[in-house]
């Protein structure tokens, strides 16, 4: 995709060779961007497809609908990511203490064994997802700890694989499951219903069940709760009962049990899967680069000590506060964005600021029904916005760097994405945590930790390998 970019232009149309009729609109330049998202933000929908992909598992929503629908939808949701629930990390120690059980202790040499870390960290953030979304961990690490110490004998493998050929065990399998699907689906573009089957449908089935269960209990909290409020015992308290997470405060606006648990799946997508690419493209780059792991190691012992010395609580506000941590995540996420390609529908007849005309510099036209396609991966790796080092991994290019519609890993205009603090922090609060813990990394695949593969977001190609040094007291 860059070579087709440099062999045209940074904004270049699709004509069809008959009828000279703009198919699509491929551009890399930052007013465009801006034109598409926020300026001209109504002139454009989502493609029609995306949302056909995504309805068994998680039908509409806040990231699925366009218009009034999700105007609604963002509205409703939006007030929920409060100050106070993301600068709250507390709840996320004991996640990370899970995943250090499932990780094992360190072997006599101090390294512990091989990890497939992107898995390590798509449990940490489901488990982390779900009890911000539930109240309750789907508690993910366990599931594979128990796994690991089941009997193995022929007769129980083979009872196993037909309990998962019928109905996949645990959430998180049927979560992984749907979701490769689901990124099949995205593939295959308008042919989105030839990936589909039993499999697929079983781990839809699976997926919702689960939601409709923490709805169900939330909305008889609920409830209770109003009926409480008529009586003379009263207690405030009992309204204000955070024990079934978000969805104890979207109840109330969702009277559709179908439409809640909708928005629910879409959070608990976005939650999940992002953070936990992010945070692998994090320990892919410091191992491809000692010299950065070693100064982000030395900043976060400076300003948290280490797990057996600690010097300062892991806050909200220290994380912010520890300038390095803050330049090697902006730096993850220039290079690796999780939506590094994104396309919008035209529904009106509009114009893009730049692209048109001999010089590419005049504004070109676009009709209605056309498609604009945006490709962040490669803007935020464009020299002429970047220099001459765009694609290397430079996290002190961010020192005194103010960034526009160059940078946007967490798209702009009003679809900014509502968790983008959120993720930051959780991004954080791990990183830090698995350097205090750990001195030194190392990849057994590293040759190939670098190589790009799409699921529903951008991730690793292959399996990514690490084992972890631990720190001696």
């Amino acid at each position: 995709m860059n070579k087709v970019f440099r062999e045209n232009a940074p904004t270049y149309a699709i004509v069809e060779k008959f009828f000279g009729k703009t198919k699509a609109v491929y551009t890399i330049q930052p007013e465009n961007i801006k034109t598409v998202l926020s300026t001209n933000f109504t002139h454009f929908h989502r493609p029609r497809t995306m949302p056909n992909a995504l309805d068994p598992v998680m039908g509409q929503g806040v990231f699925t609908s366009n218009g009034e629908a999700w105007a609604h939808s963002r509205g409703l949701v939006r007030a929920q990511f409060s100050s106070k629930r993301v600068r709250n990390v507390a709840k996320l120690e004991g996640h990370v203490q899970n995943m250090w059980e499932a990780m094992g202790e360190a072997l006599q040499d101090g390294w512990t064994e091989e990890q497939e870390i992107l898995l390590i960290y798509n449990r940490f953030t489901l488990d982390a997802a779900t009890e911000f979304m539930f109240g309750t961990s789907a508690e993910s690490h366990e599931v594979a700890m128990r796994e690991k110490t089941k009997d193995r004998s022929a007769e129980s493998i083979v009872r196993s694989w037909v309990r998962k050929l019928i109905v996949p065990e645990d959430f998180g399998t049927a979560f992984d499951t749907a979701l490769d699907y689901v990124a099949l689906r995205l593939k295959l573009g308008r042919l989105w219903f030839m990936a589909d089957g039993v499999e697929f449908r079983l781990a839809c089935y699976k997926v919702r069940s689960y939601c409709d269960n923490y709805i169900r209990r939330a909305v008889a909290h609920a409830e209770a709760a109003k009926e409480t409020a008529h009586t003379a015992t009263f207690d405030p308290g009992f309204v204000e009962d955070r024990r079934f997470g978000l969805i104890s405060e979207l109840v109330h606006s969702y009277p559709d049990k179908v439409a809640l648990r909708n928005q629910v799946m879409q959070l608990l997508v976005a939650g999940r899967d992002t953070t936990a690419a992010s945070l692998c493209w994090t320990m892919i780059l410091l191992d491809a680069h000692p010299e950065v792991f070693t100064r982000l190691r030395v900043a976060i012992e400076k300003d948290f000590g280490t797990e057996a010395h600690p010097l300062a609580p892991v806050t909200f506000e220290n994380l912010k506060s520890c300038t390095y941590l803050q330049w090697v995540i902006f730096e993850v996420l220039r290079l690796y964005p999780t939506g590094p390609l994104n396309a919008r529908k035209a529904t009106i007849d509009t114009v893009l600021p730049v692209g048109g005309g001999a010089d590419g510099k005049n504004p070109i036209a676009i009709r209605a029904g056309s498609t604009v396609v945006f490709n962040t991966y490669l803007m935020h790796r464009w020299e002429e916005l970047w220099g001459p080092d765009s694609w290397e991994f430079k996290p002190e290019r961010w020192e005194d760097r103010k960034t526009g519609w160059e940078y946007i890993p967490f798209f702009g205009g009003p679809q900014t994405c509502l968790g983008q603090q959120h993720a930051l922090t959780e991004m954080a609060y791990v990183i830090t945590r698995f350097l205090q813990r750990y001195d030194n990394i190392t990849s057994s695949t590293r040759q190939t930790n670098r190589e790009n593969g799409i699921r529903t977001i951008l991730v690793p190609k292959r399996t990514v390998l690490f084992r972890f040094h631990k720190r001696t007291s």
